[in-house]
């Protein structure tokens, strides 16, 4: 972790040079992101003998006409001379691209499309990529999504420990079959039976805040706090109870080990070391539950939704795939909650007049004069409150913590006028259309009203499944994000009632990038008296 802080401060001032001398260029191309023009250009520079780049360690431009060795090799030995590749750098074996997109992941595509383009080639995880977002691109990529194998763009720590049950592995029937079973305990009648739960636990949360801020600190480390809370959480919410701290402590190694840089690193042998305690905990715990005849007992919601759980031969799930699958669906579902929660708390503490809509939504539909503000408990509260979750929307939009699903290219194929070698991975990403001005109109800043029905801002924004998809696109794409959303809403209603004259961050937000986008655990919120 010290070595990838040191490398994105690096290159955080080496991009803060160069930008001087690039403001005008920068600008013009900014204005030219997204559409078909934008396109265009890119396959006008890709047809050029000579390459450009944006340099990996440091930021700088090249020059158009700089020789790249490790370009040059790379080409020669994926056999692509002759082929009208997008603009961009894979190198000869990706490091380099790879180092700078773990260090600042946000940064590096911003960078890449003000230079290339919504569409470009480069190395994820050190193998090469053709990354894009317009519009174009992602309604053709649609069409032929569902034929690529998704296990192989993974990186190999990344498919161990997801296990042969995850189904970031799976496609065709397997994963149709797997996905089945994910509406079962995410659903809308899913939600409905966490609400309770969720509200409880999240004022007991805040209420604890609170009080430690009246005696102790005026301070808030939501990387940190908002991790122990949804991992807590997420327990409570799948197995029914919350387990001891080691398990706990299990889950975060687990989570440190999936994009390790190698089986050899210490990160992935503690990774998979959490796994199997995890998922023998969690098996013995189910087959008590079981054994008990519990299972319809409310807490045990999920345990009895995967009881009933059928693969692609009709086959009930095992016990040692329910286990797996309950491990894979807290830490999916803790991490990504435990983000948004984090991006949106720091972005309402920016903005005073959303954190005030955001209280005055949550009296409207909680508090009276009588009764004083009773807790968010059901999941008509939480539909009820429309700007809070714009909140959590824009926040997703503003903040993206997590990229498209990978895909590879299984043979060579024409795509968005380009061609694809076999082998390239495929991967839509989301943070190209969320910075587009056609999309988004001043994409830079913070508008929950952009996902207000009715709004003025609503009615400039184009909002679909090809510009907005921040949990992926596809067969892949995150089924967890109206959880995520539905913890940030309530989170965010508890928190502007119990701190009502905001708050501010003691630093700017630092962040960890892999394997997903999250503040780090040391930042610090002061709140306002």
């Amino acid at each position: 972790m010290d070595d990838i802080r040191r490398r994105r401060a690096m290159a955080s001032r080496a991009t803060a040079r160069a930008a001087a001398s690039h403001d005008a260029r920068a600008a013009t191309r900014r204005a030219r992101v997204g559409g078909a023009a934008r396109e265009s250009a890119a396959r006008r520079r890709a047809s050029g003998r000579a390459t450009s780049d944006v340099d990996g360690a440091s930021g700088r431009a090249t020059s158009a006409d700089a020789f790249d060795l490790g370009q040059a090799i790379g080409t020669l030995a994926r056999g692509e001379r002759g082929a009208t590749l997008p603009p961009g750098r894979v190198g000869a074996l990706g490091v380099r691209e790879t180092l700078e997109y773990l260090a600042d992941s946000n940064g590096f595509v911003r960078r890449r499309v003000e230079r290339y383009g919504p569409i470009f080639k480069t190395a994820l995880f050190f193998k090469p990529a053709i990354v894009f977002g317009s519009r174009e691109a992602v309604r053709e990529f649609l069409k032929f999504e569902g034929e690529l194998p998704a296990d192989e763009a993974l990186p190999e720590t990344f498919r161990e420990l997801h296990t042969e049950y995850g189904a970031l592995r799976m496609t065709g029937s397997r994963h149709a079959a797997t996905r089945a079973n994910f509406g079962k305990v995410l659903g809308r009648a899913a939600l409905e039976s966490y609400a309770p739960a969720i509200g409880e636990r999240t004022r007991e949360f805040v209420e604890d805040v609170a009080r430690r801020c009246g005696k102790e600190t005026s301070s808030f480390r939501p990387g940190a706090e908002c991790v122990d809370f949804a991992l807590d959480l997420l327990f409570e919410l799948f197995l029914g109870h919350v387990p001891e701290a080691k398990y706990k402590e299990a889950m975060k190694a687990y989570n440190g080990g999936l994009l390790s840089l190698g089986k050899w690193s210490s990160e992935f042998k503690a990774g998979k070391l959490a796994l199997e305690d995890l998922t023998s905990y969690v098996e013995a715990h189910y087959r008590g539950v079981k054994a008990r005849g519990e299972l319809d007992r409310p807490e045990y919601f999920f345990y009895k939704q995967y009881s009933q759980a059928v693969d692609e031969f009709d086959e009930v799930f095992s016990d040692d795939r329910i286990a797996t699958t309950c491990v894979l669906m807290v830490w999916g579902s803790y991490i990504e909650a435990a983000a948004l929660m984090g991006h949106a708390c720091v972005l309402l503490g920016e903005h005073d007049d959303a954190r005030r809509a955001v209280l005055r939504e949550f009296e409207r539909v909680c508090c009276d004069d009588e009764n004083g503000c009773r807790r968010i408990g059901t999941l008509a509260d939480i539909m009820s409150m429309q700007y809070t979750s714009a909140v959590a929307k824009e926040s997703l939009r503003v903040m993206p913590q997590t990229a498209g699903g990978l895909r590879v290219n299984p043979s060579p194929r024409k795509f968005a006028s380009f061609d694809v070698p076999a082998g390239y991975v495929l991967t839509a990403d989301p943070r190209i259309p969320f910075r587009d001005e056609a999309n988004f109109p001043d994409p830079d800043a913070f508008k929950p009203e952009r996902f207000v029905p009715g709004t003025h801002e609503a009615k400039q924004n184009d909002v679909s499944s090809e510009t907005y998809y921040p949990g992926g696109m596809g067969q892949h794409q995150c089924p967890g994000i109206s959880l995520a959303t539905v913890m940030t809403q309530i989170f965010l209603a508890e928190l502007v009632s119990a701190f009502p004259n905001g708050w501010r961050g003691k630093t700017a937000p630092k962040y960890v990038q892999v394997p997903i986008v999250i503040l780090d655990r040391e930042y610090e919120i002061e709140f306002l008296r």
